[in-house]
C-alpha cells in the first residue's frame, strides 16, 4: 500500500512538473510575440518621427517669404511696387 501511494505521489509530481514545463514554454511564446510586436512599434515610431520631420521642413520652406514671394511672382503673377504706384495720403489734417 505504501509502495502504491509513492508511486501515485511520483506521478502527480511528474504530471505537474508537465504542466508547469508546458506553461512556461507557453509564456516563452508570448514574451516573443510581444517582443516582435514591440518591436515593429518601436521601427513604425522612429519612421514616423523622421515623417514628421521631413513634413516640418517641407512646412518651413513653404511658409518661408521667399517661397511666399516666387510663388506670388511665378504662380500668380505678381509684380514689386514701383514708385509711381505708390500713393501716400495725409490723414493728419
Amino acid at each position: 500500500m505504501s509502495s502504491s501511494r509513492e508511486t501515485l505521489f511520483q506521478i502527480l509530481c511528474v504530471g505537474a512538473s508537465l504542466i508547469l514545463l508546458v506553461m512556461s514554454l507557453l509564456y516563452g511564446v508570448r514574451v516573443t510575440a510581444l517582443n516582435q510586436q514591440a518591436a515593429a512599434a518601436k521601427t513604425a515610431v522612429e519612421s514616423l518621427r523622421e515623417e514628421n520631420e521631413i513634413l516640418r521642413v517641407r512646412e518651413a520652406h513653404i511658409w518661408s517669404l521667399e517661397e511666399i514671394e516666387r510663388r506670388a511672382r511665378e504662380e500668380l503673377g505678381m509684380e514689386n511696387l514701383s514708385a509711381e504706384q505708390i500713393v501716400r495720403t495725409d490723414f493728419a489734417g
